[in-house]
């Protein structure tokens, strides 16, 4: 197995045991708080999400680049880390004094005030949790990065519902939140121990690496800031136009739209620091295959899994959510397509990164974002959650254009026409064949969720092993050991 395979399948494991965990989460939280509370509870966690992404630096980002051009030398790889954590350090205690004296100032709404002061506490404990991920992953020990995000995420869910279920509501909820990374990252200090030392930088070390980790930072904090702003300036408009209940209706469809980028978010994660490793050692052919086939395996998984979310829709808002959020069943659907063509965004933008166009990703991404947020100003007072819902899909979609013109001059092979045809085709196919079995059978919601996803996920294994686009070579094996045991 390759090392990038490796790391894909780590991240992958770890991104599908999150989405579990959300699985679970969502629905009891949202039976235990009312609608008008989750919104609130969803323009809390956005606004924050914006916060916390600025006090981060991008370095998450710089140190598993930094660090993946030198895991040849342990020694380099102890002067980044530790550089990168004093920065994180120094970022996040500036970011606690700036949120601070913006409460004292009455900068933050009186309405949000009890919310951002136990979430201040949390901000220097996200930039150490997020560097120690950044090591890791840079370090391609994916896995143990994994595990700590999964495992904040556990403490956080069980917190979360603990507490609001006690009657803390909102505030139980993001104080479980800001908990979950105070521990996880002292946590994390002792994993990151036993692969690589660390210690307080030297004047020298600081100098070598501490500019480059900074100004590589800063350039993914633009575009990074731009992405959540893409992600969260819908939410947080909705909020501010048309209230708390809307808004709660609205982060229910753009919840599991964005739960079907978890394998383009995989092959994302772990694009970067593998991209960087080869490109240092110029290996332009092997990047324009990993290119190709990121972008197949895609394009296969967003297909799979958006065509069964916007055929079951409402199914599934009513048994995820409950019967007051089928409303949002429209958005959802509008949403899940701009996502696609997000998802597959997020497997070329890497790439770009790690080989010196991230100035041009950021400009796209910052460009975008200012559409989203005129999209959303202009539609969402007159259409509502279904105006956000076409301006966040329009974005999405400028978002991919923007990035294949970008590709298109770029040194890296795009794929051919032919090539995309077949595939993009194979899953015309296979979304039109799903829609006509689920319009010609009427059953309950809950039938449809037990019924139809099954039959969905062998209807498009079928077909795209037909096509070619999965593999049987791989699975030879492991079929021809359940020949063996069914014939004994």
């Amino acid at each position: 197995m390759t090392s990038l395979l490796r790391s894909i399948l780590s991240i992958f494991s770890g991104r599908f045991a999150m989405i579990l965990i959300s699985l679970v989460f969502t629905p009891i939280l949202v039976r235990i708080i009312s609608q008008a509370q989750y919104g609130l509870y969803a323009s809390v966690l956005a606004g924050f999400t914006i916060v916390s992404l600025v006090s981060k630096g991008g370095l998450f980002d710089a140190t598993r680049k930094t660090v993946a051009e030198y895991t040849d030398n342990p020694r380099e790889v102890e002067s980044i880390i530790s550089t990168s954590l004093l920065l994180s350090v120094i970022y996040g205690l500036l970011a606690t004094g700036l949120l601070l004296l913006s409460i004292r100032l009455e900068i933050v709404p009186t309405r949000y005030t009890s919310y951002v002061q136990v979430l201040t506490g949390a901000i220097l404990f996200i930039n150490i949790f997020e560097i120690i991920k950044g090591a890791l992953h840079g370090l391609q020990r994916e896995s143990a990065g994994e595990a700590l995000n999964v495992a904040r995420r556990l403490v956080y869910t069980v917190g979360a519902l603990l507490l609001a279920y006690a009657g803390y509501d909102v505030l139980g909820v993001v104080t479980a939140y800001a908990a979950s990374f105070l521990l996880l990252s002292i946590l994390g200090v002792l994993v990151l121990a036993k692969y690589s030392s660390y210690r307080f930088p030297e004047q020298g070390a600081i100098v070598t690496y501490g500019q480059d980790i900074a100004s590589y930072g800063g350039y993914q904090l633009i575009g990074g800031l731009s992405a959540v702003l893409l992600y969260k300036s819908d939410i947080l408009l909705v909020e501010h136009f048309k209230g708390s209940t809307f808004t709660a209706l609205y982060q229910s469809a753009i919840t599991p739209a964005e739960m079907i980028w978890f394998v383009p978010f995989a092959i994302q994660i772990a694009f970067l620091q593998h991209t960087a490793s080869l490109w240092s050692s110029n290996k332009i052919d092997e990047i324009n295959q990993n290119i190709q086939t990121g972008v197949k395996y895609a394009v296969l998984s967003l297909t799979l899994f958006g065509v069964g979310l916007v055929v079951l829709a409402e199914p599934f808002l009513t048994v995820y959510f409950g019967p007051e959020y089928v409303d949002a069943a429209t958005t959802l659907q509008i949403l899940v397509f701009g996502t696609f063509f997000f998802g597959i965004t997020r497997v070329v933008t890497p790439v770009f990164q790690a080989t010196g166009w991230v100035k041009y990703t950021e400009l796209i991404t910052f460009a975008v974002l200012i559409a989203n947020i005129l999209l959303n100003t202009l539609l969402i007072p007159q259409y509502g959650i279904i105006g956000a819902g076409i301006g966040t899909g329009i974005s999405y979609i400028l978002m991919f254009v923007g990035n294949i013109i970008l590709w298109k001059y770029s040194q890296f092979k795009l794929v051919s026409l032919d090539w995309a045809s077949k595939l993009v085709m194979t899953q015309l196919i296979f979304a039109a064949f799903f829609v006509g079995i689920v319009r010609l059978v009427s059953v309950s919601p809950w039938a449809s969720l037990i019924l139809f996803p099954p039959l969905g996920l062998i209807l498009f294994i079928s077909i795209n092993l037909l096509a070619g686009n999965i593999p049987i070579q791989p699975a030879k094996p492991y079929l021809s050991r359940v020949s063996k045991y069914l014939r004994r």
